[in-house]
């Protein structure tokens, strides 16, 4: 079967945040997202999400250089009929790096493919869309006592990890936390904030049983990464660094990480994302996005394999109004794929702009 292109527009969203969300080196109080929306020539719609942050703090990319890059990747991936989505990871062969732009087209031809076989997204991906996803809960930085108390109101409601945002300074907010919950499944992550004069930092944190410890240094910094996991005991997690099979091949030479936070956007898509959870225990991690993205990551957590629970709070937790027509929500700690249909009446208010490719 091959799937030809025969339309592709981008919808600019902006997105309010219930609460804002702290991390160790950024405050967002609203998520501007890109949506693409792909017509094949069938009429088939399948949408991806362009998640890169409005400043290029977490990966280089951005919202300006993902949408500016969006008219020549649609050119490459439209100039010929596609035969497979793994189609897409080929075409864009030539383009250095702009992973998460990638990743909306991958997504977008999945999602497209998968109804062309009249099967769900998880289904075509090979998972089992039955299964209760267990998910974690990442909190952003806070006060010692606001983040004692939502720590106690996450495992109340049965989330399965806790991941904490800290930056070098935060001790006290840890050894408030642990004497308050001294068995919690608690994590934390850095967002690459630490640097070399902070080992000794880490090694008290090491005492702290925490499940693993999420990107120390910033994502090029391989060698501190490796210093760091020959020095500490608390297994490592990279995300940032991430972006390739390649960098995940070398984590594992270097020794310099045991754990890969897969985010299919930060890889270049799914196809790339399957091949990384073949590599390394991996869990699957959010990007603030908006239920279009989540949904893909979903059916990507049907898969069998995970080693943690995924940071996946539910879609009415994060955002005063999402994409889709309903809500994913978590209960008693896990989650469900369902196929939730975007809803057009929202897609269409609170996009700032409409472009076609």
């Amino acid at each position: 079967m091959k799937i030809e292109l025969r339309r592709a527009e981008l919808f600019d969203v902006r997105l309010t945040f219930r609460q804002p969300m702290h991390t160790a080196i950024s405050t967002l109080a609203e998520r501007q997202t890109t949506i693409l929306r792909l017509t094949d020539q069938e009429g088939r719609i399948g949408y991806g999400e362009g998640v890169a942050f409005d400043t290029p703090w977490y990966t280089a990319e951005t919202q300006a250089s993902l949408r500016a890059l969006s008219p020549l990747l649609y050119r490459l991936l439209s100039a010929q009929p596609l035969s497979a989505p793994a189609d897409v990871t080929e075409r864009f062969r030539s383009i250095q790096g702009n992973q998460m732009a990638k990743a909306m087209f991958d997504g977008a031809v999945y999602e497209l493919f998968a109804q062309a076989q009249e099967q769900s997204l998880a289904s075509y991906l090979g998972g089992d869309e039955k299964t209760a996803i267990p998910c974690g809960k990442a909190l952003g930085r806070s006060s010692a006592v606001a983040t004692v108390e939502a720590v106690g109101q996450a495992l109340a409601d049965g989330f399965g990890r806790i991941k904490l945002k800290l930056a070098p300074t935060d001790t006290h907010i840890l050894e408030h936390v642990r004497a308050a919950f001294p068995q919690a499944p608690l994590m934390f992550d850095a967002n690459g904030s630490f640097q070399s004069a902070d080992l000794p930092v880490l090694q008290t944190w090491d005492t702290f049983s925490l499940v693993m410890m999420e990107q120390l240094f910033p994502a090029n910094d391989w060698l501190r990464h490796q210093q760091a996991a020959s020095l500490l005991k608390t297994p490592l997690c990279l995300d940032e660094s991430i972006q390739t099979t390649q960098d995940a091949a070398l984590m594992q030479t270097l020794q310099a990480g045991h754990i890969v936070n897969i985010k299919p956007a930060r890889l270049g898509g799914l196809t790339t994302a399957l091949e990384v959870r073949q590599m390394s225990p991996y869990w699957l991690g959010g990007m603030f996005e908006s239920g279009i993205g989540r949904r893909q990551t979903l059916a990507f957590a049907t898969l069998p394999g995970l080693a943690y629970p995924i940071d996946m709070a539910g879609t009415d937790q994060y955002f005063v109004e999402d994409l889709l027509e309903h809500d994913y929500v978590v209960e008693n700690g896990s989650i469900r794929y369902q196929e939730h249909p975007v809803s057009l009446e929202r897609l269409h208010r609170l996009s700032q702009s409409r472009l076609i490719l």
